[in-house]
Protein backbone atom coordinates (compact mmCIF):
# COMPACT_ATOMS: atom_id res chain seq x y z
CA UNK A 1 0.00 0.00 0.00
CA UNK A 2 1.16 3.65 -1.15
CA UNK A 3 1.66 6.20 1.21
CA UNK A 4 -0.41 9.52 0.22
CA UNK A 5 2.32 12.49 -0.27
CA UNK A 6 1.30 15.33 2.35
CA UNK A 7 1.26 19.15 0.95
CA UNK A 8 4.52 19.45 2.32
CA UNK A 9 6.21 17.00 -0.08
CA UNK A 10 4.43 18.57 -3.32
CA UNK A 11 6.63 21.02 -4.84
CA UNK A 12 5.60 24.44 -4.72
CA UNK A 13 5.78 24.84 -8.35
CA UNK A 14 3.02 21.89 -8.84
CA UNK A 15 1.20 23.71 -6.27
CA UNK A 16 1.16 26.75 -7.74
CA UNK A 17 -0.24 25.42 -11.32
CA UNK A 18 -3.21 23.67 -9.80
CA UNK A 19 -4.08 26.59 -7.71
CA UNK A 20 -4.17 29.25 -11.03
CA UNK A 21 -6.20 26.03 -12.71
CA UNK A 22 -9.20 26.84 -9.87
CA UNK A 23 -12.04 29.06 -9.99
CA UNK A 24 -11.74 31.85 -8.55
CA UNK A 25 -8.23 32.07 -8.36
CA UNK A 26 -6.45 35.03 -10.57
CA UNK A 27 -2.55 33.97 -11.09
CA UNK A 28 -0.43 36.84 -12.49
CA UNK A 29 3.47 36.36 -13.70
CA UNK A 30 6.13 39.06 -12.97
CA UNK A 31 9.41 38.73 -14.71
CA UNK A 32 12.74 40.04 -12.65
CA UNK A 33 11.58 43.43 -13.37
CA UNK A 34 8.34 43.95 -13.62
CA UNK A 35 6.51 45.53 -11.10
CA UNK A 36 2.48 45.60 -9.40
CA UNK A 37 0.52 47.43 -7.82
CA UNK A 38 -3.44 46.00 -6.78
CA UNK A 39 -5.60 47.29 -4.80
CA UNK A 40 -7.87 44.43 -3.37
CA UNK A 41 -10.91 44.22 -1.35
CA UNK A 42 -11.54 41.33 0.58
CA UNK A 43 -12.26 38.85 1.62
CA UNK A 44 -9.47 37.88 -0.11
CA UNK A 45 -5.99 35.52 0.22
CA UNK A 46 -2.78 37.49 -0.98
CA UNK A 47 -0.06 34.71 -1.77
CA UNK A 48 3.56 35.71 -3.04
CA UNK A 49 5.15 32.67 -3.90
CA UNK A 50 8.77 33.48 -5.67
CA UNK A 51 9.68 29.93 -6.00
Amino acid sequence: MSSVPTLRDIPTCDLQRELSRREGVQAVFLGPDDKLTKTVQGPAWVTVNRD
